[in-house]
């Protein structure tokens, strides 16, 4: 029996073809497929990705039992119509399964494997997600970057850059974002960092975050500044799950809980939002960050679910350790 998972974030999107028992056949990549994309750009690589992922091992979509399909950005209804309007156009063929969840979803389940829990989720963005014993779903966060998604790397990025410039005006705390900022990009004078955030990252959201990975450089180095950062940003992130928790009555109960996305890569941040978590989710099972591959697990995880397989666990554990494997 042939699986399908796919997971189609804001920067790149990833196929993986398996097995029910868990074995790892191929994978495949293409470019974004987040739903606030132009349709025809997502629909290319979500098929891109699927029809790469099969040819390597000689198989065809009319292989395939269940496709299961996350894709970012599937926050409304409006959302969740444009993305089912995109895969009905994909030439799936009609006896094949076929699921769409927004990529928090899918997360969850590569956190939890279905169990009642939370998954925290911050890239470029950031929600967290869950679900409760009854099946009820809840969601904290994730409006988007002009009102929302604290603790992201965009947040993050956008908060460095906002403390760089009240330092060289002379409003705010000093600190070494700035000169960071000015050395990664060569800069004579400060204020050219204006020609590289709105004329060369064109203000684009996704470019912006990746700036991130310099303010945890910087917080490591000891600047209280970009260390006040990363732990507010954590904050953020354990208050949106605590908010999702308490939304679906699991404060009391032994749930899971987890993290996914790159902006866990930082100690600092990292260990800002497990510490407030630990002291208010008591019977709370932490799991350990997931990042890179990971997220599209949780596909799988749906794939499994819909064919009502025994022992997921193992067959999932048994898919990571091929993916860990190919990533070597």
């Amino acid at each position: 029996m042939v699986l399908v998972a796919v997971d189609g974030g804001k920067t790149k999107t990833t196929c993986i073809v398996f097995d029910e028992d868990g074995e790892l056949l191929s994978t495949a990549s293409a470019g974004p497929s987040g739903v606030m994309l132009a349709s025809d750009l997502v629909r290319r690589n979500v098929w891109s990705s699927i029809i790469d992922a099969l040819s390597k091992v000689d198989l065809t979509v009319d292989s395939v039992e269940v496709f299961s399909i996350g894709l970012a950005d599937i926050d409304t209804r409006k959302d969740l119509e444009r993305a089912w309007v995109i895969v009905k156009n994909l030439p799936i063929p009609s006896k094949a399964d076929v699921v769409v969840e927004h990529d928090a979803v899918t997360a969850y389940y590569a956190v939890t494997y279905g169990d009642p829990g939370v998954a925290v989720i911050a890239g470029t963005g950031s929600i967290a997600f869950g679900m409760n014993s009854r099946g009820e779903r809840a969601r904290a966060g994730g409006w988007g970057w002009v009102f929302g998604d604290e603790g992201s790397g965009y947040w993050i990025a956008r908060e460095a850059l906002q403390a760089a410039a009240k330092a060289c005006d002379g409003r705010g705390v000093e600190t070494k974002l700035l000169d960071a900022f000015m050395k990664r990009f060569r800069l004579v004078e400060p204020i050219d960092l204006m020609e590289i955030v709105y004329r060369v990252m064109g203000g684009d959201s996704t470019r912006i975050a990746e700036l991130a990975v310099l303010v945890d450089e910087v917080a490591e180095a000891g600047d209280e500044v970009a260390i006040d950062i990363l732990d507010r940003g954590g904050a953020e992130l354990a208050s949106a799950c605590y908010a999702v928790a308490s939304k679906l009555d699991m404060v009391e109960e032994p749930i899971v809980v987890g993290a996914v996305g790159s902006v866990f890569k930082s100690r600092i941040l990292r260990d800002s939002f497990y510490s407030r978590l630990e002291r208010k989710l008591k019977r709370a099972r932490f799991e350990k960050p997931l990042i890179g591959y990971q997220p599209v697990i949780g596909s799988a995880v749906i794939c499994f679910r819909r064919l009502n397989l025994r022992d997921i666990r193992s067959k999932v554990e048994k898919l990571r350790r091929g993916l860990e494997e190919l990533s070597r």
